[in-house]
């Protein structure tokens, strides 16, 4: 029994990698392309964007994973049942609920790892990367466009260049600044200069050294030029630094603690990933069964029915308890329940079910 054990790991093992690296690859590419825009654009530093794409897929771990659990025990045991593997091990005694133990092994262990990143890496990695982005924002987007390119300044009222910027410095060098304001036009220029941000606002400043500011209106000749040896713009009108955190950014320990309701159904989620894992690895097995003329892949729209009306029930579970529309005590359980008595009735034969009512029928 331990070498068919073995073989139906491996099976289930080869189809969840590729399941997940398949919903990986989608997820993985689509965040890219938008951390690139916002790098080509300035609002991000171009060497955090690998940082933020890994704390983004770890987060997003909890949702693909347990997808991809589900249906890599669905194609397994559905290649089984289509190359009649399955029906070899039946008529060797070997049936459905003996390799239901080797799954359920798994399933331990595979809900174990899920717990470890729904609890405490997920709500870390979204943690981690707002901190990273409210970095960036903190620190001018000059740094992040580069020297040598022409941006809008903040309020889209002009254009900024700079020509070069000194290694591991906030100094830049050759600053020229362009701002309409009505009819009139300012144009600034500065030999050099830095960003400071304060500590108490968080409000970003472009401190100019040692230049000449142009003010009048474009196509007259009375502009008055102003030399000045230190000359301070504003970058931002608010404070981009925050101490507020989401819900989902809150440690577990945090929402254990608190008797918020979006904090209560936050925490609920969080375990109901765990208990979801285990409920779908246990349907899995029994909606996998088909015959040879089926196919491997003939369940698969039923499943993923059931997976989404699941989801779909918890979500909306979720919003019920942070609307305080449901008690706590009702949350989210009660959606499990109803799928234990799914997955209880995919294990119950229909030959019992016949012969219970035939059973019934009699008596009466």
């Amino acid at each position: 029994m331990s070498l068919i054990n073995k073989y139906v790991v491996k099976e289930i093992f080869s189809s969840l990698f590729g399941v997940a690296s398949v919903l990986l690859l989608i997820l993985v590419s689509g965040q890219l392309v938008n951390l690139y825009a916002q790098a080509a654009s300035g609002a991000m530093p171009v060497n955090t964007i690998l940082i933020i794409l890994g704390l983004n897929i770890l987060s997003n771990l909890t949702i693909i994973l347990p997808l991809s659990f589900y249906l890599g025990i669905l194609l397994a045991f559905g290649r089984l049942y289509r190359d009649n593997e399955m029906a070899v091990l039946a008529a060797c005694g070997i049936g459905q609920l003996r390799l239901l133990n080797p799954v359920l092994r798994i399933t331990v262990i595979f809900a174990l790892f899920i717990g470890s990143l729904t609890l405490y890496f997920a709500p870390w990695a979204l943690d981690e990367s707002r901190r990273l982005i409210q970095q960036a924002e903190a620190k001018t987007d000059i740094q992040a466009i580069g020297a040598g390119r022409f941006r809008e300044t903040p309020g889209g009222e002009g254009v900024i260049y700079i020509e070069e910027t000194k290694p591991n410095s906030d100094t830049l060098q050759n600053i020229f600044i362009q701002q309409n304001s009505g009819k009139s036009s300012s144009i600034i220029s500065s030999s050099s200069g830095k960003q400071i941000t304060d500590g108490k606002t968080g409000i970003r400043y472009l401190i100019l050294e040692n230049g000449f500011r142009y003010d009048g209106q474009p196509g007259e000749g009375d502009y008055v030029v102003t030399h000045f040896k230190e000359h301070g713009m504003r970058l931002t009108d608010h404070a981009l630094l925050s101490s507020n955190r989401r819900h989902k950014e809150r440690s577990t320990m945090e929402l254990w603690e608190s008797w918020k309701s979006y904090d209560v159904a936050e925490f609920q989620g969080r375990v109901s990933t765990i208990i979801a894992s285990i409920l779908l690895a246990a349907l899995a097995l029994p909606l996998s069964k088909t015959s040879a003329r089926q196919g491997r892949y003939t369940k698969l729209g039923l499943a993923l029915l059931i997976y989404i009306i699941y989801t779909n029930l918890l979500n909306a579970s979720g919003v019920w308890v942070e609307r305080e529309k449901i008690s706590y005590a009702l949350g989210l359980w009660w959606v499990h329940g109803v799928m234990l008595l799914v997955v209880i009735a995919f294990y119950i034969q229909p030959q019992s079910i016949k012969a219970l009512f035939k059973r019934n029928t009699a008596s009466a």
